[in-house]
């Protein structure tokens, strides 16, 4: 079966799919950290959607931004120290096989709602890439709970509700991380979020990567084409619209799934099916801005 990350790998380059299925034999090296960090944004909705049932309408939004934000702190912080953890015992494995040795050390307390300067705490010798992830990911939090705290102190103040009652607004029912295998399309792909309502399923890709101008990533479009097939199946429905959110930004931007989307997206699965299944060698333009940073850019230079 082909994966929708395949896919993905395919609208980002072909050719480095070409690499990453005939040639690459650990084509996973950084898919804990980034799974793990997906699964964290999603207990963190979790945790949003649980605190806004307790939210009152006569709080001020400074106030509302903090409850909104109690437990998160914690979640993020234990999820790195998982992280950390698991680098170190892989740091350890290598240093047994005769790697350099390395010293990463635990994280301070984070705290999310400094009302001082909100600066981010963290110890001098962490290691550098994951904290960079933790402040970005500290960032994402802050603003979408900004722009969570005023939408909601304004629903609550134009309907005259609480928190619990003016919930679906903000979080309707959803699944989560919902895996999907059709043999028809010979496809499967794990749907970051699913959400249903009056019937009608919206898949959902929650995204960390800057977005953008305008519209979608081609790779986040052929995701939402190929998670809203797969719904389609699943469910016996029909699936018109996909969302991509762009977290970083709050920005939810939307995929039409018409024919011509449909139609877009067969044709790629049938050119990915030629590189993984075949092994064939596309043929693609090189020396963009994107091969400088790719991992198998040696390799392309050389092919």
């Amino acid at each position: 079966m082909i994966s929708v990350s395949t896919i993905k790998s395919y609208m980002f380059c072909p050719l480095k799919l070409y690499f990453q299925s005939n040639i690459d034999e650990d084509v996973e090296e950084d898919y804990f950290i980034s799974k793990t960090l997906k699964d964290l944004r999603i207990d963190i909705q979790d945790i949003l959607h649980k605190n806004l049932r307790h939210i009152k309408k006569d709080l001020d939004e400074k106030e509302i931004e903090k409850r909104l934000s109690i437990g998160i702190s914690n979640q993020v912080k234990t999820t790195f120290d998982i992280i950390e953890e698991v680098n170190e015992e892989n740091k350890n494995q290598e240093n047994e096989d005769g790697d350099t040795p390395s010293n990463l050390k635990k994280d301070d307390e984070i705290e999310f709602i400094d009302e001082n300067n909100r600066e981010i705490k963290t110890e001098e010798d962490e290691d550098e890439k994951l904290k960079e992830l933790k402040k970005e990911l500290i960032n994402e939090i802050n603003l979408n709970i900004k722009i969570l705290s005023l939408k909601v102190s304004q629903s609550m103040k134009v309907l005259d509700k609480d928190g619990g009652e003016i919930q679906n607004l903000f979080f309707p029912t959803s699944m989560y991380n919902y895996l999907i295998r059709d043999i028809g399309l010979d496809l499967i792909g794990v749907i970051d979020k699913i959400e249903v309502e009056k019937g009608n399923y919206f898949p959902v890709s929650l995204k960390s990567s800057n977005p953008p101008i305008n519209g979608v990533w081609d790779g986040d479009f052929a995701e939402a084409i190929a998670n809203a097939l797969l719904i389609e199946q699943e469910f016996n429905t029909y699936v018109t619209v996909a969302y991509v959110d762009y977290l970083k930004i709050a920005d939810r931007r939307a995929v039409i799934i018409d024919t011509d989307a449909r139609k877009s997206f067969f044709k790629v699965l049938t050119s990915v099916n030629k590189i993984v299944e075949n092994g064939e060698i596309p043929t693609v333009k090189t020396g963009l801005k994107k091969c400088e940073n790719c991992e198998y850019k040696e390799l392309c230079d050389n092919s």
